[in-house]
């Protein structure tokens, strides 16, 4: 009887060890697409040097053809990263889950502008039916001055 009991509690050491095993794989994975995700909208961006309808399409194909999740919400501004009067949130009624903020600061006198990405990285339990949902963010290099 003492070997069942040990050899039991061997196995559900062993059975905790790889559920945080591909707990861990999964939050790597889904880290992963969401870093991607973001630098992709950034490089977009900057190649069409600003959000516009164009770089809103090849967003939305990119996302569409790598499975990204679709989320009818859009963003709001509590998912502004700067949250002073400067920055606006220009991507609210996408299908997509991403925000897009343009910022513009003062530096030396002069206006710049940039543009802060946010993508999402989820995790949807499927038992319990919740969604956790993490912010990656990350910024565009300045695109321009406006100003003097």
């Amino acid at each position: 009887m003492r070997e069942a009991v040990g050899q039991a509690l061997f196995i559900n050491i062993i059975l905790v060890f790889v559920v945080i095993f591909i707990i861990l794989f999964a939050s790597s994975t889904n880290y992963t697409k969401a870093f991607k995700v973001k630098n992709k909208i950034i490089s977009i961006i900057e190649e069409n040097n600003g959000y516009d309808s164009l770089a809103k399409d090849q967003i939305n194909t990119y996302l569409g053809n790598i499975g990204y999740r679709i989320s009818r919400n859009g963003c709001n501004n509590n998912d502004k990263h700067y949250k002073n009067s400067k920055s606006v949130l220009i991507n609210t009624g996408s299908n997509y889950k991403y925000c897009v903020e343009k910022v513009t600061t003062t530096k030396d006198g002069t206006e710049q502008t940039f543009y802060g990405v946010t993508a999402y990285m989820y995790y949807e339990l499927p038992i319990i039916s919740s969604m956790i949902e993490i912010p990656i963010y990350g910024e565009t290099k300045t695109l321009g001055i406006l100003g003097n």
